[in-house]
């Protein structure tokens, strides 16, 4: 009786797991960037003279929890970012961009999340760095000087 029990335990454990497993084309580079795979404005991850670089950087913590975040630019969904993930984006400065994150909705999700907006305003080429982080509200955005 404990054989057929242990294994039918067993193959359900397997076949749980397996649901479980991310793509190797979908995980975390070594070096922390978001992978291409989930980045879907790939434009905008090649560098060209004159451009701004805005730099993600997605905290890892126990607080922002491991859910993967949709991160758009100007209401346009650019990326999938997940816990601990970094991504570099190149815009045309002189313009200002509304950047946005909020939990990627499933069919799990009882209601629609909550999206968080900052705008940033790209003067001139440099590096603009944003941090997304939480609060009790869910995801944030904040520039860093």
């Amino acid at each position: 009786m404990k054989t057929p029990m242990t294994t039918c335990l067993l193959a359900l454990t397997m076949a749980l797991s397996a649901c479980a497993i991310q793509p190797a084309g979908e995980r975390t580079t070594p070096t922390g960037q978001v992978p291409q795979a989930r980045v879907y404005i790939k434009s905008m991850l090649s560098q060209s003279s004159g451009t701004a670089e805005v730099q993600f950087s997605r905290s890892k913590s126990f607080l922002s929890g491991n859910a993967p975040l949709e991160l758009a630019i100007n209401d346009v969904v650019l990326a999938q970012i997940e816990s601990g993930e970094q991504l570099s984006i190149w815009l045309k400065p002189g313009t200002s961009y509304d950047f946005s994150v909020k939990p990627v909705h499933s069919l799990n999700s009882q209601t629609y999340p909550l999206t968080r907006k900052i705008t940033v305003d790209l003067k001139n080429a440099g590096v603009y760095k944003i941090f997304i982080g939480s609060d009790q509200g869910g995801a944030t955005l904040e520039q860093q000087k």
